[in-house]
């Protein structure tokens, strides 16, 4: 059997151990790992796969499937012939909502979709709601929230003269990312967020936002990737709205970190640095990962990095793509709202657990979801979907995908599955 390293493990070996089974061949399709073994390293660890969940896989080039540890297709949708964009999200009355890639788009960075699509449950259509032009486009990630809204992340086009006056120390067209929250029955933008009214600073000092950003840390710095000569300069790539205190988490992958913004705030307010419950406005009110990215002491913990998967008792499992040097892991993160962040103190948050594998690694996609039994399903993006149990054990493996963006896991009697009639 395949053990990881926990915790915060530099490199993992594959090894064979008394009653443990070999590394399984990585040409195979499915490996299903059964371990009977009781030690005191792993009796409180699943020895099995979660037999009582269904898998939601998610791939980009082949689409959504709902599948049992067999690799049995039970459910896939008709997309009519239109592309997933990248996520799609089953809602409770088996109805799905996904991103879909719009024909011609003008802004293809990846993970473009420009398009939604709720489809029912018996594959009818409810709605299709587009949001992309020459100068925008949605991309990545969707939230179906309990209003019937959609929040998503975009890119906006800023041109090359006016990133100057922003202090942007590059010379050419910037895409930094923007929220917006759309009612898409009647299309209506009801919040929107924007990275370019929290910026700071140091290149030109003639600017109104010349400043430094270790002084500030709820603002960022607009020129930590001033190399990154496409204009893709933030690439948020993964939203969670926590409904129940108003707070936005995203994984910014450029910057290698997730930032929290507050949500309770009004557009205006979500323009200014005041406002909300956190009276910062639009301001981060927390952010981790990188304290690199804000000139700030405390551990790194990542590096490129996708789907901020808030769960029990605000802990975050997230997918990190170049953890150990061309390696990646999964990290459980203890969080402890309500937040503060504090110039020259160490904001960084308990890393509680962790996953990696010498066979686990892509550069791009990727999630992590806890399941029923306490194991965790990741997407590795590269074209394996993993079941591992808390100890590390390596119990399911299954490669059928050519890019899987993500997997969830449902128990067998969830109201979603229900209502597709499983």
């Amino acid at each position: 059997m395949r053990k990881s390293v926990l915790k915060v493990g530099f490199t993992s070996v594959c090894v064979s151990m008394l009653l443990f089974t070999s590394c399984s061949d990585d040409n195979d399709d499915l490996t299903i790992v059964e371990d009977n073994t009781t030690t005191d390293e792993t009796e409180e660890a699943s020895s099995t796969v979660d037999s009582n969940s269904y898998i939601l896989a998610v791939a980009p080039d082949d689409g959504v499937f709902l599948i049992d540890h067999d690799g049995n297709t039970l459910y896939d949708w008709d997309f009519d012939g239109d592309l997933l964009g990248n996520d799609a999200e089953l809602l409770s009355d088996g109805s799905l909502v996904a991103t879909i890639k719009v024909d011609n788009p003008q802004i293809t960075y990846g993970g473009y979709g420009g398009s939604f699509r709720k489809i029912n449950a018996d594959q009818t259509i409810a709605w299709n709601v587009d949001y992309s032009s020459d100068t925008y486009i949605s991309h990545h990630d969707v939230n179906y929230l309990s209003n019937g809204n959609i929040i998503f992340p975009i890119w906006e086009q800023v041109s090359q003269d006016d990133a100057a006056e922003m202090g942007f120390s590059g010379n050419f067209d910037i895409y930094p990312d923007a929220i917006i929250e759309m009612n898409p029955l009647t299309q209506e933008v009801v919040w929107e967020w924007h990275v370019t009214d929290h910026i700071v600073q140091d290149f030109d000092e003639s600017k109104e936002n010349f400043g430094v950003v270790g002084d500030v840390p709820n603002l960022i710095d607009i020129n930590y990737n001033n190399d990154q000569t496409d204009g893709d300069i933030t690439h948020v790539n993964g939203i969670t709205l926590d409904e129940e205190n108003d707070l936005l988490y995203m994984t910014v992958n450029f910057y290698s970190e997730v930032w929290v913004i507050d949500h309770s705030t009004s557009t205006e307010e979500a323009a200014s640095s005041t406002g909300g419950n956190y009276g910062l406005g639009g301001d981060l009110v927390y952010r981790f990962g990188n304290p690199l990215a804000y000139d700030n002491v405390g551990e790194v913990t990542l590096n490129r990095v996708h789907y901020p998967n808030l769960f029990d008792d605000n802990k975050m499992l997230l997918f990190v793509n170049n953890k150990y040097d061309n390696q990646s892991a999964v990290a459980e993160y203890q969080l402890s709202p309500p937040y503060e962040l504090i110039a020259g103190q160490d904001n960084e948050p308990a890393l509680i657990w962790e996953f990696t594998d010498s066979d686990l690694y892509s550069n791009g996609l990727g999630s992590g979801v806890r399941m029923s039994n306490g194991n965790t399903l990741i997407a590795e993006g590269t074209g394996a979907i993993w079941e591992v149990n808390s100890s590390g054990d390596v119990l399911w493996r299954f490669t059928n995908y050519s890019r899987p963006w993500r997997a969830y896991a449902f128990t067998t009697d969830d109201e979603a599955i229900t209502a597709l009639g499983l």
